[in-house]
């Protein structure tokens, strides 16, 4: 008799079109109280290579906070990739702020910026939200990265809530 167990097996393996593999895990984050340290943790574990790819990336103290974990990472001989939305930056971070991060070895990548030749391309978005580490440990969310997260107490603003999933 098959069990309930092996049937879900079953189901989530053709729907990936992979075999399934033990030992992995799933942990929910709440919120950017949840969030952050858990992905600033990986970013400090790091061996080999971060990829990082976020719509919103504030240059606060949040902000700076993920770029000197990222540069820092660079100098320890890890590749660093970031990319983020040119819309959803727009206002948020300064090209100085990018220009930094990419004269600490981290390769930046602005999505989809206008261009003349193409000018309603630029409408086009990634909201995406994720980190991956050494091909490890990733992080996939619906948190941007910036205070606004975390809450402002002294403007009465509350916390984001947003919730994150780590693999």
């Amino acid at each position: 008799m098959t069990s309930v167990r092996q049937l879900a097996d079953q189901a989530f393996s053709r729907a990936a079109g992979a075999g399934l593999i033990e030992g992995h895990s799933v942990r929910l984050l709440r919120d950017a109280r949840e969030n952050y340290p858990a992905w600033l943790e990986a970013i400090e574990r790091a061996e080999r290579h971060i990829h990082i790819e976020n719509y919103i990336f504030y240059e606060d103290v949040v902000g700076e906070r993920f770029a000197e974990a990222l540069v820092r990472k660079v100098r320890d001989g890890v590749r660093v990739r970031l990319v983020y939305d040119w819309l959803g930056c727009l206002g948020a971070a300064s090209r100085s702020f990018w220009n930094g991060l990419r004269a600490g070895g981290v390769d930046v990548r602005c999505y989809n910026p206008p261009r003349l030749e193409s000018p309603l391309a630029c409408l086009s978005r990634d909201h995406r939200k994720m980190l991956a580490v050494d091909g490890k440990v990733g992080y996939i969310t619906g948190l941007c990265i910036g205070r606004r997260w975390e809450g402002i107490p002294e403007k009465n603003i509350e916390p984001w809530r947003d919730t994150g999933i780590e693999i």
